[in-house]
């Protein structure tokens, strides 16, 4: 376990390059090539669709081979992807601004797909091997020394990009793959060596017939599609969104992001111990209104209210921890038996399905809205007016899914009487009220 905290702490920084519309991608695109928002929409979605294609991958790999041995050797594929794509940065910037979408599309495909299987091969690998009563405070405590790595990685990588130039991202990409090398090599010497190989492995059509009949499993990986479709969809733009109207500077955009990694690194191990007593589904139904409450401020954000991105980006992440360490632990619960690598691949390819679509469809009406002639600002905040909505409407999916041993929705709204508190001294009672107040003839229902 301690060898697997090191791997995350010294994974962080190529692992963040990873995802889908980080600062440095956001900046290489939209400032340093400056790709319009239609394209930028269509290669942070790269990695979603990426995570499609490993759905038919990921099979045929942990049928041969043990989850632990592709985690490691997609590892290397993924540092050699990224090195490469450093190097065309620096040594050939003429090539790559005549041909942006192109290149950076080919790179961020590569990336994508070594990170799609390596994501499932981490999972599976995992949670094989961690004890399931400890795994939501074990989780907790590596994910928030991880977020300590990024945070100090975001900081200086704000720092460098006050100079938005291909040589400089070119120089923090290859620094990444450099701690990700020393990083590779702790996750070899990790000495557990999670599942052997299943012995039907390579019979999919059983395969697929036990996964079928998992009707919880499948409720939540609906649940996940569409969550990281309103999360992902919004989420995409924001950096966007900060670099463009409210700073101009990635810099200063860099700090408030900060904030929301530290946040969430010391969140982390309250939201373990809530995971831990209650389950992941009740505090999903907790975390979520939150994070959609939280996120109004984006509707009426300007440059002179850029001091509210510190407080709206450290409440953001503190929820965010909260939801990923849930979705985790919940999908962990209801993996099936004998199906882990099929299930793991399917829900992230499920997943993948509505994040890859929504940024796409947000970069094509924000383009064509702009194209229309209403001011980049107003069509923004247009745009983020609905994100709570949206989030809300989840809810609705996660009511059917049975997670085994959890405990119900109000316990936790107990545990978070606090912030029933701060609801009514904002003017919300009513809004505490309707959430916090059980129904009906002595019964309970759940939010």
């Amino acid at each position: 376990m301690l060898g697997s905290t090191w791997e995350g702490i010294l994974a962080m920084p190529l692992v963040y390059l990873n995802l889908p519309a980080n600062l440095v991608v956001a900046t290489l695109l939209a400032e340093a090539l400056r790709v319009p928002p239609d394209t930028y929409g269509l290669l942070v979605s790269l990695p979603f669709w990426c995570n499609l294609f490993q759905l038919f991958l990921a099979p045929v790999l942990f049928a041969r081979y043990r989850s632990r041995d592709v985690f490691l050797v997609t590892i290397w594929l993924n540092i050699a992807v990224w090195g490469a794509f450093a190097a065309t940065l620096a040594l050939l910037p003429d090539l790559v601004r005549a041909n942006p979408g192109t290149i950076a599309g080919l790179f961020l495909m590569g990336g994508g797909i070594t990170t799609a299987v390596m994501a499932v091969s981490w999972t599976t690998y995992m949670q094989g091997w961690v004890p399931a009563r400890i795994r939501a405070v074990y989780f907790s405590r590596r994910n928030r020394a991880a977020q300590f790595s990024n945070l100090a990685f975001l900081l200086l990588a704000g720092l460098a990009l006050t100079w938005p130039t291909l040589p400089v991202i070119a120089t923090i990409i290859a620094v990444s793959c450099l701690l990700r090398t020393v990083s590779a090599v702790v996750a070899a010497r990790v000495p557990a060596q999670g599942e052997s190989v299943a012995e039907s492995g390579g019979d999919w059509s059983t395969q697929w017939r036990e996964l079928r009949r998992a009707g919880d499993f499948w409720r939540m990986v609906f649940f996940g599609a569409v969550w990281g479709a309103v999360a992902n969809g919004f989420g995409a733009f924001q950096p966007v969104f900060m670099l463009e109207i409210l700073s101009g500077s990635a810099q200063q955009a860099s700090l408030p992001l900060a904030l929301s990694l530290l946040f969430g690194a010391l969140a982390m191990p309250a939201w373990g111990r809530l995971l831990n007593r209650f389950g992941a589904r009740p505090v999903l139904f907790c975390a979520v209104p939150l994070w959609a409450l939280v996120n109004l401020p984006w509707a009426f954000l300007t440059r002179e209210t850029y001091w509210m991105l510190y407080p709206l980006w450290a409440f953001t992440g503190a929820i965010n921890a909260g939801i990923v360490l849930a979705q985790l632990n919940l999908l962990m619960k209801l993996l099936p038996a004998g199906v882990r690598g099929l299930a793991v691949g399917s829900n992230m390819a499920a997943a993948s399905l509505g994040t890859a679509m929504a940024p796409i469809a947000a970069g094509q009406i924000l383009a064509a809205a702009m194209a229309g002639g209403w001011a980049s600002q107003t069509v923004y905040h247009a745009f983020f007016m609905t994100l709570p909505v949206f989030a809300g409407l989840t809810l609705l999916l996660l009511r059917r899914v049975r997670e085994p041993q959890a405990a119900p929705v109000e316990h936790v709204v107990g545990a978070l009487r606090n912030v029933r508190t701060l609801a009514g001294a904002l003017g919300l009672g009513f809004l505490a009220q309707t959430l916090f107040t059980p129904r009906g003839d002595g019964r309970r229902n759940e939010y």
